[in-house]
């Protein structure tokens, strides 16, 4: 990725060297030039945008700085922006990169990462607890390993913004979807980072669209494209997507993709449509998706958890070749509403389910 040149024009030293500071460890392609007095017109020319503390001169690459959320403007069709100077920083970058991309023309180049892995996470029916898993798992990686990890969410509505908060005048997967399949560049990909929220522990995720989610309705061709799209932009080690029950084209390819299948079940047994799910599975993709998928246990009471560990008697051909690979007990205390967004405590019964799930995957045997 080639360097983005920027220069903050600001007369508060100390908010231009926090700012410039955080700028680049949010993207680390940003170079950055703090200037405290007004720099003479010629010397900014050689930067792709100008931050001015100011209201005044703004247009084109020259974006104002306001100091209260209700100055802030986008304004396209003038090329005219002024961004909130105290937003979150992610954020901040986020909208610098796409404004840099509308007024040059430029887009993120691909940078061919072949490294990530995929982890899906689907059900046979409805409310056993797909997104709950899946998301602790995202910040089990995230907190505690260091790994860089995006969320996913195949959910016909969806409740990422459930456990993180969204940004004012946020861009949502319908846009990113939208530049991904129409833009002219074609061979490239807008910004990802313009697309993004994220929770308190690093966690991404795009952004929801007001309505239904649109990754349900891509074909299987779409969908592999779009996960090439998030793997080329080298941002991640770990992409973890939550497929609930659904089996459309979008689901088939996930899984198809999937590095690891994560079967999450309310019984230690397989039950009727479990089985009728693995056998949709294998006459589709062929008998070796079985090698990849592993059932997680959710909400176990301390009987099912002991029958779990045991070796139960006549066993099903899908049980046998289907392992827990985790055991998660029904732990209400794991889950807490803080302003308005859903905290899983690690520090658990439930986390350490979510610890023996991540120290598998990690280790490459969960099956």
């Amino acid at each position: 990725m080639e360097n983005i040149k920027l220069a903050i024009v600001t007369k508060d030293r100390d908010y231009g060297r926090a700012l410039s500071l955080a700028l680049v460890d949010a993207y680390k392609t940003f170079t950055i030039t703090l200037y405290q007095s007004d720099p003479l017109h010629n010397q900014l020319e050689s930067f792709d945008l100008v931050l001015m503390d100011s209201e005044e001169g703004i247009g084109g690459k020259f974006i104002g700085l306001a100091e209260k959320p209700s100055l802030a403007d986008r304004d396209y069709e003038k090329k005219a922006f002024s961004l909130y100077k105290y937003t979150n920083v992610r954020q901040l970058a986020g909208e610098l990169l796409f404004i840099y991309s509308f007024l040059t023309g430029r887009k993120a180049v691909p940078i061919k990462n072949h490294s990530v892995k995929v982890i899906a996470f689907g059900a046979a029916e409805g409310g056993a607890g797909c997104t709950s898993a899946a998301m602790a798992l995202a910040q089990e990686l995230k907190r505690f390993h260091g790994k860089r990890v995006l969320y996913l969410s195949l959910e016909e509505l969806e409740s990422t913004l459930e456990f993180m908060q969204p940004f004012p005048e946020g861009k949502s997967i319908s846009e990113y979807l939208y530049y991904l399949f129409n833009d002219d560049a074609g061979q490239r990909m807008p910004f990802i980072e313009s697309f993004l929220v994220f929770d308190d522990y690093g966690v991404d995720s795009f952004l929801p669209a007001p309505g239904r989610n649109l990754l349900k309705g891509l074909n299987g061709e779409e969908m592999q494209s779009f996960i090439g799209a998030i793997m080329d932009t080298g941002r991640y080690d770990f992409l973890i997507i939550d497929v609930g029950c659904d089996l459309g084209k979008s689901a088939l390819c996930t899984y198809e993709l999937a590095n690891h299948i994560c079967l999450v079940s309310l019984r230690p047994q397989s039950c009727y449509k479990e089985e009728r799910m693995l056998e949709y599975l294998t006459f589709l993709k062929g008998e070796l998706i079985i090698d990849r998928m592993a059932k997680i246990l959710n909400r176990a009471a301390p009987s099912s958890i002991e029958e779990a560990d045991a070796e139960p008697e006549n066993k099903s051909h899908d049980e046998e070749l289907l392992t827990t690979a985790a055991v998660l007990p029904f732990d209400p205390a794991s889950f807490t509403l803080r302003e308005g967004i859903c905290k899983i405590s690690l520090d658990s019964p439930y986390g350490s389910g979510i610890k023996k799930l991540t120290d598998a995957i990690l280790n490459n045997a969960l099956v």
